[in-house]
């Protein structure tokens, strides 16, 4: 009985099917960048980067980058695999990149496609282009590095700095429809010098790009939400009186910075937003000097932090002109006020959230020299 049950058995794994969902490699052409840009007459201009493995005579991989203009998204991707020989997949974009004009009219509907195919790489980087993003893709390659690779690498190195957040296709997906809730994404520029450059970020209300943060404020961003892993960098002007000189500035690393948050709603229906706490710090550059003495050390801790606690409030007030609620005041709101929250309308109460930075730094080591 035993034989004839492990014979069964046998002849079952025989007939079973492989797997349906099965796609050879040796059959498609990886795309591995993806640009959407705004057309004329509300068309979408698609363009890809498709990479070319050695082969032959040819040592090295490299690059082929091909635009269509469509109506959607999914049509244009139809029209590009008319165009090109072998089936185009999407399981290895390491770049989705969004021109300034996609941005502003709403980049869901472009990433729709994305979050239907279960073979389509949901961890791709995601960036928006101060420009045309196809143009970034047209660069072909940096220096020796092609060009999806570039970017991606560019971002990556950002996100390690605590410059840039992490933010993929999957990152972004519940946020787009989320009430409550914006998000940013990095922003990117096409130089001069024919190179690519992560410039800030991009700040969405809802699926539109409504404003824009520089790199300092972008590292002030991460951290009120606590997402500094390690350090990050920030070039402070503590002392205006000196006028544009090396000597009126201070360049400290913030050492994992961790600041506590408390929103409270006052008797007459207001928002209040507290963040507190204590930056810890590691002068970097200081070419005025003088951190020797332990009063002028105090003296400039002060500084710092006062200087700090301003442009973080500059950056919120920013951050409200843009209706960006990136720092999820609306979902907590919902989440432990749900009474409250069903009477606002967070199109226009949002604005008038009162927000109360109050930001200590404390200077734990001044330099080995010093």
């Amino acid at each position: 009985m035993k034989q004839i049950m492990l014979f069964l058995a046998g002849v079952s794994l025989l007939l079973l099917p492989g797997c349906w969902d099965q796609s050879s490699l040796r059959d498609a052409r990886l795309i591995y960048g993806v640009a959407f840009d705004q057309a004329p007459q509300g068309k979408v201009k698609t363009t890809i980067v498709i990479r070319n493995m050695p082969s032959g005579d040819r040592k090295n991989p490299s690059n082929e980058v091909h635009s269509v203009i469509g109506n959607t998204a999914r049509q244009t991707r139809d029209l590009l695999d008319s165009n090109i020989s072998e089936k185009l997949e999407t399981y290895k974009v390491r770049a989705l990149l969004f021109g300034k004009e996609v941005a502003k009219k709403g980049i869901y509907p472009h990433l729709d496609v994305f979050y239907r195919d279960p073979r389509a790489s949901l961890n791709s980087r995601i960036a928006v282009v101060d420009g045309e993003a196809s143009q970034v893709f047209y660069l072909r390659r940096v220096g020796d590095t092609l060009i999806a690779e570039h970017v991606d690498e560019v971002l990556e190195s950002e996100e390690d700095a605590g410059i840039l957040p992490k933010t993929n296709v999957q990152s972004i997906c519940s946020l787009l429809l989320e009430p409550g809730q914006d998000f940013l994404i990095p922003l990117l520029r096409k130089t001069e010098s024919e190179e690519v450059a992560a410039v800030g970020t991009a700040l969405f209300h809802g699926q539109k790009w409504t404003g824009e943060f520089n790199r300092k404020e972008s590292v002030l961003y991460l951290m009120l939400t606590n997402e500094i892993e390690k350090k990050a960098q920030l070039t402070i002007k503590i002392h205006p009186q000196h006028g544009e000189n090396p000597t009126s500035y201070i360049t400290i690393d913030m050492l994992k910075p961790r600041l506590k948050r408390e929103v409270k709603i006052s008797p007459s229906g207001g928002v209040d937003v507290i963040f507190s706490g204590t930056v810890y710090a590691k002068v970097v550059e200081f070419p005025e000097n003088n951190l020797t003495d332990s009063d002028r050390l105090e003296q400039i801790n002060h500084e710092l932090s006062r200087a700090l606690t301003l442009e973080v409030k500059n950056m919120l007030d920013k951050m409200q002109q843009a209706n960006c609620d990136a720092l999820s005041i609306g979902r907590h709101l919902a989440a432990f006020h749900p009474e409250f929250w069903k009477k606002q309308d967070w199109e226009k109460d949002y604005a008038k959230v009162r927000f109360h930075p109050r930001i200590k730094v404390k200077i734990l080591e001044t330099g080995i020299t010093y």
